[in-house]
């Protein structure tokens, strides 16, 4: 008998690490009366289905296994949208209605409570920051120029505070594996190395496999080789009519890579401001290589004439594949580059009168 229970006792502590192992989410939105409960994860920039599970009545159970924990997007039935969830092997609640996704609840998870605070701390600048917000909002939705470079020092300012709260608040989860995603999610904007690299310093050993420190760890490599002061890394890439450019052939002079594609509404509004740069400064040792993102030739030519670019313009008609910007790590257009004579970075994504301003400073 005494043997029967130990072998029992042994048999129950055995299953216990294969419980704690997996994931349970036990699920109830009102509004959803039946269809399908679905885990998802973002792969390659494709949406895959990992886990799904039936509902009844707006219940679901999902269980699994993931190898490490990440970030997903449960859809539930025919609800509108996407309920974000970092998960991991736990036993994890979400309740709510469908008509309030705003107010779902994901409870049982350390990881996902991580996860959310970074929503928390950015709610708490922007209610800081209200006012600024509402009235810039109104302006850029008005096409009012003016206003919104009235207001642009205290927009500014904003996205300072958000920039400082959001690195603050990943510095402080430490060796959290959300801590690399979060990063992720920000270090594109992020123009200075040694603070991603601060940052990712603060990671634990065994996080080193993770995807997201893989992936930062490109990221950072790219962010050193084209950090200003660095020399730009050369390249290649021909011109509309088929004549290879090479970026080395510039030196001697101020150059500005440009990244823009016809498609893009805001490099477009920006092209004025760099003509205008162009011809105030073309005489006198400055000029601009434009990188495009198009895929569209003749979208591409027609941008060109349109908007008066009569400077070198190269590409390889990829869209976000083009090798260049790939290798600049160009995540979000339009972006630029100002060279010095000798093809070192002096200076990053200057708009409007700022880049008038910089080449004023340089070119003389």
């Amino acid at each position: 008998m005494t043997r029967r229970i130990y072998v029992l006792a042994l048999a129950l502590m055995m299953m216990v690490p294969a419980v704690a192992q997996m994931f349970v989410i036990q699920g109830k939105i009102d509004g959803v009366a039946t269809g399908k409960a679905d885990l998802i994860l973002r792969e390659g920039g494709k949406m895959n289905v990992k886990f799904s599970t039936g509902i009844r009545d707006g219940e679901f159970t999902l269980t699994g296994k993931i190898g490490e924990a990440d970030f997903y997007y449960l859809k539930v039935g025919d609800m509108r949208g996407y309920i974000p969830l970092f998960l991991e092997n736990a036993r994890i609640t979400v309740t709510g209605a469908s008509d309030k996704p705003g107010e779902i609840e994901v409870s049982g998870s350390e990881l996902h409570d991580q996860f959310a605070g970074m929503n928390k701390a950015a709610r708490q600048v922007s209610e800081e920051f209200q006012e600024i917000l509402t009235a810039y909002g109104e302006a850029y939705r008005d096409k009012d120029e003016a206003r919104q470079k009235l207001l642009q020092p205290e927009y500014d300012r904003f996205q300072k505070e958000n920039e400082r709260v959001a690195l603050e608040y990943i510095r402080s989860l430490g060796n959290s594996p959300v801590a690399p995603y979060l990063l992720t999610q920000r270090v594109s904007q992020m123009q200075d190395p040694v603070i991603i690299e601060s940052l990712m310093n603060g990671f634990r050993v065994d996080l080193k496999e993770n995807k997201y420190v893989k992936g930062l760890e490109e990221t950072l490599l790219i962010k050193k080789i084209t950090a200003i002061g660095a020399v730009a890394p050369d390249f290649t890439q021909n011109d509309p009519d088929g004549k290879p450019v090479n970026l080395s052939d510039f030196r001697g002079k101020y150059v500005l890579i440009d990244f823009w594609a016809a498609w893009c509404g805001p490099c477009r509004r920006e092209n004025p401001n760099v003509v205008e740069a162009w011809k105030q400064f073309n005489k006198k040792g400055f000029t601009v290589l434009g990188v495009s993102l198009d895929r569209s030739r003749e979208d591409w030519l027609k941008a060109i004439e349109d908007d008066n670019l009569t400077w070198t313009q190269v590409s390889d008609l990829k869209y976000w594949d083009n090798e260049v910007s790939r290798q600049y790590g160009i995540r979000s257009i339009p972006a630029n580059l100002l060279l010095d004579k000798k093809g070192v970075i002096i200076a990053k994504n200057l708009r409007g009168e700022d880049l008038i301003k910089e080449l004023k400073k340089v070119v003389k």
